[in-house]
């Protein structure tokens, strides 16, 4: 035969004692769900990390500006290296790892490059050099070498480093082109006629002043045979020896 049991609780004790329990448990319980949700559940759903923040680009600010925004994100920063820079002006940052806009976690360290600005040096001398060994010895010293060109030198032997430009003995920063010129030894006093005739009227003109010569008399003459503005004839025969800055006439063709 099945017995019943009671348990027989008095109404003070009822209320006193065990409805504040079932409350306190509840609220309990409550409290532990929403902290599983908030901690635990909800940041494997949608991949939130509470400690984790996001790299703010730092490049080309002062290193100490770069500092404090790293700071104002709970991360911090370390000068991994300087270098000489001829973009970036000095004690500015030249790179940053990790990069910008990357997801981290709080107080890690970015490292950064900070620049020493442009690096300077003395240019060496070089006057005299034959062309090659005097470049060479620019490129060695760290410097970059801008226009080449030649000019005519009583006092530089041909085909050596006549001058700088900045001049030698200058300090200068390494990212500046130096300019070289090169002798072509004593300027002649004679020169040999190019051979213009076939040319246009621009080409022949720049061909004659380009050594020295002037360009004199220009004639037209109708011709049939070659294009209108060729130079067809000239004053002074190809290969002739004359004097510097001696005039050279000149005959284009025009049509008919």
């Amino acid at each position: 035969m099945k017995k019943n049991y009671t348990i027989s609780v008095s109404a003070s004790i009822f209320w006193k004692v065990i409805v504040p329990a079932a409350i306190l448990c509840a609220a309990i319980g409550g409290l532990g769900g929403v902290l599983l949700v908030d901690k635990i559940i909800m940041p494997r759903i949608v991949h939130v990390d509470r400690g984790m923040v996001t790299v703010p680009a730092i490049t080309d600010m002062p290193w100490e500006d770069a500092r404090q925004a790293l700071f104002n994100v709970g991360l911090r920063l370390q000068i991994g290296s300087r270098q000489f820079d001829e973009k970036v002006p000095r004690d500015r940052i030249i790179s940053q790892q990790p990069l910008a806009q990357e997801s981290v976690r709080k107080g890690r360290l970015v490292v950064v490059a900070v620049s020493k600005g442009s690096e300077i040096g003395t240019i060496p001398v070089v006057i005299d050099m034959p062309e090659r060994k005097g470049t060479l010895e620019l490129k060695k010293a760290g410097f970059i070498i801008g226009k080449v060109k030649r000019d005519f030198f009583d006092d530089h032997p041909k085909d050596a480093v006549a001058a700088l430009v900045p001049k030698e003995g200058t300090t200068i920063s390494k990212g500046m082109p130096i300019d070289v010129v090169v002798s072509d030894g004593p300027k002649p006093t004679h020169i040999d006629v190019p051979n213009v005739i076939g040319e246009s009227l621009i080409a022949a003109k720049d061909k004659i002043e380009k050594i020295g010569l002037k360009l004199g008399k220009i004639d037209y003459q109708q011709n049939s045979t070659v294009s209108p503005g060729t130079v067809i004839s000239q004053s002074v025969p190809p290969a002739s020896s004359v004097p510097l800055e001696s005039a050279v006439n000149i005959v284009v063709s025009v049509k008919n």
